[in-house]
């Protein structure tokens, strides 16, 4: 079985990443797409009230990755891609190559711009990262 992680987050490019990922699926007799979204929370309260818990900043982050993924689920299933979707909280690029070897993945495609601070400026500074951080194939996508 092939199976490929399309890191998700909403961006035009990512969703290149989730239609180019399909096609290499669709030509796989049995292929799953590991769609990932990873949030990053801040950690403590300063400056928060005290009535706001860690747990509420986590929920609230984990409804804005399932935001983030709705866009790429609808292309999965249009394509009729087997897959499965995931929101993560943490460093983006350590959750993602994690996320990839404690699913098996053979490959990460990805977008190399995301909507994080400065997109579009250098290579995506959380591609950068899973580059150097992974032994997989890596396909970004502009």
């Amino acid at each position: 079985m092939l199976k490929i992680l399309v890191p998700v987050d909403g961006s035009e490019s990512s969703l290149r990443a989730v239609r180019h990922a399909c096609a290499l699926a669709g030509g796989a007799p049995a292929a799953r797409l590991y769609l990932l979204n990873v949030q990053t929370p801040p950690r403590g309260r300063a400056g928060l009230s005290r009535m706001i818990t860690q747990e509420m900043i986590d929920d609230f982050y984990r409804r804005e990755g399932e935001d983030a993924l709705k866009d790429a689920l609808a292309l999965a299933r249009t394509a009729q891609t087997a897959h499965t979707a995931e929101v993560a909280l943490g460093k983006p690029a350590q959750e993602i190559v994690e996320h990839a070897r404690r699913h098996g993945c053979e490959r990460i495609v990805m977008g190399s711009r995301g909507n994080g601070a400065l997109a579009g400026v250098f290579l995506g500074s959380v591609a950068n990262q899973v580059l150097q951080l992974s032994d997989l194939p890596v396909t970004l996508l502009r």
